[in-house]
């Protein structure tokens, strides 16, 4: 029978929280695998064999964050400090080709092995096979900030000594060392609570953004595809990833019209995007500058120009807190405070219309009445007068 999740449950969630996988036909799908793996492991060798060594002694460590790109800025504090963590050890980080040059310059790691999950990989076709031979083999540690049973039975298949996650959807028993999994707490937090399982003795605290991935080349670029001018300069996200978290296009064409009164507006997007910006942009009264499908280093050098930048929950918000940016970011159904900025909120601003089912967190599957709704009710409540206000807040000027 097929599973049609209500807004009742999502209330219900949202009050009393509830497992991660929310549908039970993926939950039963999810615990035969796990009862799979558990008889088959101990044959197959994957089990973690002999005394389990000390996480400091590590001298090959293999950190995996295989999903999209803001999950993977969530996780730079967390490797920033696990090399403070581990100064002498060989660090390689893992991360789909779409990451791969923002991974490259990260001064904390030593080198980075590009790993292309087929259940991540929208771009090409690949394999579960693939991945496993991309991760190479003989590593002392190996952790999986996805919190993801396919993941942990890499680490396993790899041979890692070492391994530390969550757990949380299966797979803990190919574990060493297993996180804490808290859905009320945010990424950011959540990432380095995996390193405090690993390194008890070590205090723990998010570094400073924003990081230093950018290359004055990336910003001379960025200088060549936007001259700033005299005004201030505000860029608009317009797309979400999903429709179920993007504000509505009528909403963003008032907030263009309203904004280019005293400042030059931006919009991006990827080559996807395109009908969205673009059709956004011919409403507005004076057409806004268009940005599309720029490689991604670049894109985060323009991020940077903005004086803010606004979007919705997606990876460019990530982006704009990782290069120091001022964010706007919208929010419907997601939990802002687990997906959302940690960083100071002077510069950050998130908007939302609390319900009695927001935020719920049911993305994937959401309740029959959102998924049927042109927007749902929880983001489509969003007006474009709180929006501004978050606007002239964070810019400190009157709109």
């Amino acid at each position: 029978m097929f599973f049609a999740p209500s807004r009742k449950l999502a209330a219900r969630r949202r009050r009393d929280g509830g497992h991660r996988i929310y549908d039970p036909r993926e939950r039963a799908l999810l615990g035969l695998f796990d009862a799979f793996l558990r008889v088959v492991s101990p044959i197959a060798g994957l089990r973690p064999a002999g005394p389990m060594g000390e996480p400091s002694r590590a001298r090959r460590i293999l950190a995996l964050r295989l999903d999209r790109i803001g999950d993977f800025v969530t996780t730079l504090p967390a490797l920033e400090c696990l090399r403070a963590a581990a100064p002498e050890a060989h660090i390689e980080l893992g991360v789909g080709s779409w990451n791969e040059p923002i991974a490259r310059r990260l001064p904390f790691v030593d080198a980075v092995r590009v790993v292309d999950a087929p259940w991540a990989s929208w771009e090409k076709r690949t394999s579960f096979a693939d991945a496993r031979r991309a991760l190479g083999s003989d590593w002392d540690l190996a952790l999986d900030f996805q919190g993801d049973v396919r993941v942990i039975l890499l680490m396993a298949l790899a041979g890692a000594k070492l391994r530390a996650g969550y757990g949380e959807t299966g797979g803990a028993h190919l574990l060493t060392h297993r996180a804490r999994w808290d859905e009320s707490r945010s990424w950011y937090w959540q990432n380095l609570e995996l390193l405090r399982t690993l390194f008890p003795e070590t205090d723990f605290e998010p570094p400073a953004r924003p990081f230093s991935f950018l290359s004055e080349v990336d910003r001379e670029t960025a200088r060549g595809v936007l001259d700033t001018g005299a005004h201030s300069l505000i860029g608009i996200h317009p797309s979400a990833g999903r429709r179920l978290k993007q504000w509505e296009e009528s909403k963003f064409v008032a907030l263009i019209d309203r904004l280019a009164e005293t400042a030059t507006i931006v919009l991006t997007g990827s080559s996807g995007d395109e009908a969205l910006v673009r059709g956004i942009a011919a409403k507005a009264r004076k057409p806004p500058r268009v940005l599309l499908g720029m490689p991604l280093l670049t894109f985060a050098a323009v991020i940077e120009r903005f004086d803010l930048f606004v979007t919705g929950d997606t990876g460019p918000m990530h982006l704009s807190h990782a290069v120091g940016t001022r964010n706007v970011a919208i929010f419907g159904p997601s939990d802002p405070v687990r997906y959302g900025p940690e960083t100071d909120l002077s510069l950050r601003r998130v908007v939302r219309q609390p319900l009695y089912c927001s935020p719920c967190n049911m993305i994937r599957r959401p309740p029959g009445e959102c998924a049927r709704a042109p927007t749902p009710e929880c983001i489509a409540s969003v007006g474009v007068e709180q929006v501004l206000q978050a606007v002239q807040l964070c810019l400190n000027v009157r709109l």
